[in-house]
């Protein structure tokens, strides 16, 4: 597949003429990603707590240190990609399409091992899924500026990377639990675990199966050539990068809203809204489906208001919702409205994160004459990772200072006021964050730009 990719990028050298099939498949990638990152961006502290029965301390220290060796792969990917080059990046998403299936599964596999076996096993899986994760998602973000020089097919290519992610996340979000039930049951916890694994099990067999749709539609018209730079030489150009530290900050705190929101809404419906878990379901469903549209409509703001106006708009209606989520209290109503409100700015601001990325990415080949798309994209990626880990480490601990408990179906004391401030008063402190980096840099930006459309 590889060499069929490589034909193609010497014999098509313009990307002005990005097929609708091109833009679907390397959406397809993203989708993947997220019918397992995503379910375990969801569900895995969920079913750590409620399904796998872990201490929640435990918890905590398992989404911590699982980023902590994130730290060493993530970096080493990309130098491994920038020193063999951009038709490197084909091969990588071929050979590891199957492991990725295989390391989602083990991940959600609950052996009934004594003492800390279970502690152990949890936390060598998401170890191991994080790192195949970060060896085959940085590539296929990396992919884009190798497919597209322009402006408007970055945000064409990127727009249908996150409507692949929100696909991935709404099927997250809307078959779960459902499916769950119909191949387990929701009786006892043993019939509940059998149904988790049967599920995830074919979540990763179609998460595999997306990845050989992208190696198999999306050309890579421009290929970085191989290079070899010391790691002082690297760093040098990414440190006065200013686009490079621009995209990592924001995506850092946005990361941390996402991961606050998905990582808490089981908690927040059960202990904020005293509902069931197929009403949090449903309405991380809409949620899904409202970011869905937001990522769709990405292309139409940024051509009305532009690249950082629309980033600040954005975040305005972020940081609205989040209040008005504050100030729905118990109604179901006036949260899934803030819930719409809240998700779709989120969708809406997904793409531009990776735009602003590929920036960063040309902005070295001026200045430098160099391409560090593999570590660029490598060290985005753990940004993210470090970024989820984090928040995953902090809910785990307000929860401990709840007082969280599995069995009891009507929390009682502090732990309300605990999921309230994972889920509403952390978010809305980074969004306000977000809107002054946007801000400062929408008056400074004197970076190079993207090429127009025309090239």
């Amino acid at each position: 597949m590889s060499g069929r990719n490589h034909d193609r990028s010497l014999m098509k050298t313009s990307d002005n003429d990005l097929s609708i099939k091109e833009k679907i498949a390397y959406g397809c990638g993203d989708l993947s990603s997220n019918l397992l990152w995503g379910l375990t961006s969801t569900y895995l502290m969920y079913y750590y707590t409620d399904i796998y029965r872990l201490p929640v301390a435990s918890v905590a220290w398992i989404l911590l240190i699982a980023r902590v060796f994130d730290a060493l792969c993530d970096p080493l990917i990309g130098i491994f990609m920038d020193r063999k080059g951009g038709l490197i990046v084909p091969r990588l998403l071929t050979y590891l399409s199957i492991p990725f299936g295989v390391a989602g599964f083990l991940c959600f596999l609950p052996l009934p091992l004594p003492g800390n076996g279970k502690v152990i096993w949890a936390g060598a899986t998401y170890i191991l899924f994080g790192a195949v994760y970060s060896c085959i998602n940085t590539p296929y973000g990396a992919m884009a500026t190798m497919i597209s020089q322009t402006s408007k097919g970055r945000i064409d290519l990127n727009s249908f990377r996150m409507i692949g992610c929100q696909v991935g996340k709404f099927c997250v979000a809307f078959l779960t639990i459902p499916a769950v039930e119909w191949l387990g049951g929701e009786g006892t916890l043993s019939q509940r675990q059998f149904g988790f694994v049967a599920f995830v099990f074919l979540l990763c067999c179609a998460g595999s199966i997306l990845w050989f749709v992208v190696v198999k539609t999306c050309i890579v018209r421009f290929p970085p050539q191989a290079a070899t730079y010391s790691f002082r030489y690297i760093l040098k150009s990414l440190i006065k990068n200013r686009s490079w530290h621009l995209c990592n900050a924001l995506v850092f705190v946005q990361f941390i809203c996402l991961s606050a929101f998905s990582g808490f809404i089981f908690y927040y419906a059960k202990c904020n809204l005293g509902r069931s878990e197929s009403v949090a379901s449903l309405t991380l469903t809409i949620g899904v489906l409202s970011g869905l549209l937001g990522a769709m409509l990405c292309p139409f703001f940024t051509e009305r208001l532009g690249f950082f106006r629309t980033g600040l708009a954005l975040s305005v209606l972020q940081g609205i919702a989040y209040i008005l989520i504050f100030l729905s209290k118990s109604s179901l109503v006036e949260f899934a409205g803030s819930l719409i409100v809240l998700t779709f700015a989120q969708g809406v601001l997904s793409p531009l994160y990776y735009v602003l990325l590929a920036k960063a990415v040309d902005y070295s080949h001026a200045d430098d004459h160099v391409d560090l798309a593999g570590i660029s994209y490598a060290l985005n990626t753990l940004v993210t990772k470090i970024a989820g880990g984090i928040t995953g480490f902090i809910l785990s601990l307000f929860l401990s200072f709840g007082h969280y408990d599995a069995n009891q179906s009507s929390p009682t004391g502090d732990i309300a006021l605990w999921v309230l401030a994972g889920f509403v008063w952390l978010p809305l402190t980074c969004v306000a964050i977000q809107f002054i980096l946007f801000l400062l840099y929408s008056s400074t930006d004197d970076g190079p730009r993207i090429k127009s459309a025309a090239g």
